[in-house]
């Protein structure tokens, strides 16, 4: 990922932002039009600071960016002015705009709720919003955790790990935590028709990755109990 870069210390005050100078991004291949009060985006956002501040010659007519996703750029935007991500998915579909979405309560909703947060992750990362960054990684992270005592809470979608193996660099903290989830938390139990039919798509390297991590948790249970009853076991 991009390193991360200083943030601003002194946020700007909403009163004098919004009297201020309007500026123009258009989001995906339909090119839909968002009008951004300029100090907002640009104290968040070194990479729309360098668009606006007129090095390039298109910040005069708007910024056109057809690789991103509406979805995306939708909670990117009720996050500026906002300042947060919901915690539950239904309301993070619904500022996303994602209607063919929002009404289904399976696991087909919540899978596309995960990767559009971790889309979130890439875009932040991308467009130097370390914030924004960071608060879409926690969300993320959080949903799988009982915040008292961060006790383990459930495995990852597979429809968030598939796509997640395919898109984040394999360094990731995130493919990392799928595993041990997966390794740790995960039965059979938990997944439903929709998410069998999802097992044939898992990627290799995720399933060797579990693979490896229920060894080495079976590996430690066993010195566990030999050390319990006073015996050596061989590693």
């Amino acid at each position: 990922m991009a390193n991360t870069p200083h943030e601003p210390q002194a946020a700007p005050v909403f009163s004098s932002a919004t009297r201020g100078e309007i500026v123009t991004i258009f989001i995906g291949p339909e090119k839909k039009r968002y009008n951004i009060h300029k100090d907002i985006i640009c104290h968040h956002s070194e990479y729309f600071r360098t668009s606006f501040n007129g090095r390039w010659k298109e910040s005069d007519e708007g910024v056109t960016l057809e690789d991103v996703e509406v979805p995306v750029f939708n909670v990117f935007v009720h996050w500026l002015y906002a300042q947060e991500i919901p915690s539950d998915w239904e309301s993070i579909l619904r500022l996303a705009e994602a209607s063919e979405f929002v009404s289904l309560q399976n696991s087909s909703s919540y899978g596309y709720a995960c990767v559009l947060v971790l889309k979130c992750v890439i875009f932040g990362d991308r467009f130097l919003t370390p914030v924004f960054h960071r608060l879409a990684h926690n969300t993320f992270v959080n949903d799988h955790f009982i915040e008292k005592g961060m006790e383990i809470c459930s495995s990852v979608t597979y429809t968030a790990v598939i796509w997640a193996f395919d898109n984040l660099p394999t360094d990731s903290p995130i493919l990392v935590m799928m595993v041990d989830l997966q390794g740790t938390a995960w039965d059979e139990w938990h997944d439903n028709e929709a998410e069998k039919r999802r097992r044939s798509r898992l990627p290799h390297e995720f399933l060797v990755a579990v693979m490896l991590k229920q060894t080495k948790i079976r590996s430690e249970e066993e010195k566990m109990a030999c050390a319990a009853n006073g015996k050596y076991c061989h590693s």
